[in-house]
């Protein structure tokens, strides 16, 4: 184990934990779970990203920027996108696709590991999704009026 596998772990840890504290202050908010998965995904992206800096520096050299900066800047995207409040369940999907392509197009090298965060932001798609009809409105506990 080197410094960069125990500085990534342990920031991937601090994320998690924040992501965790979050839901459990926010359990009230229907997309609460969707937030803190997006959050974990960045931080296990991160964490990656950090520990396998070093070896693919000395194996891939200048190309590392990119091989580990798209699955940086795709986890960061879905982020972004809750912050403005606008196409979040869109683009948490184009994230968990393209690092889940990412980590499949690099799975012989060190990319094969970020198909564990595309799983994450695939799990955060499922969590924010509402159903339209027929649950109980959560204010009056009645079921909504649909047209005959």
């Amino acid at each position: 184990m080197n410094v960069a596998a125990i500085v990534g772990g342990g920031l991937a840890l601090f994320i998690a934990v924040a992501a965790l504290v979050h839901l459990g202050r926010r359990r009230a908010t229907p997309y609460a779970l969707g937030r803190s998965l997006r959050l974990l995904a960045l931080g296990v992206t991160l964490g990656i990203a950090i520990a396998v800096l070093p070896a693919t520096v000395s194996d891939s050299g200048a190309a590392a920027g990119y091989l580990l900066g798209v699955p940086t800047v795709v986890a960061l995207l879905p982020l972004g996108a809750d912050l403005v409040g606008r196409v979040v369940g869109i683009a948490t999907t184009l994230a968990a696709i393209v690092m889940l392509a990412w980590g499949l197009l690099l799975g012989l090298g060190d990319g094969g590991y970020f198909v564990i965060p595309a799983l994450i932001l695939g799990a955060a798609v499922v969590a924010s999704i509402t159903p339209r009809r027929g649950m109980p409105s959560p204010t009056t506990g009645t079921e909504p009026r649909t047209r005959s």
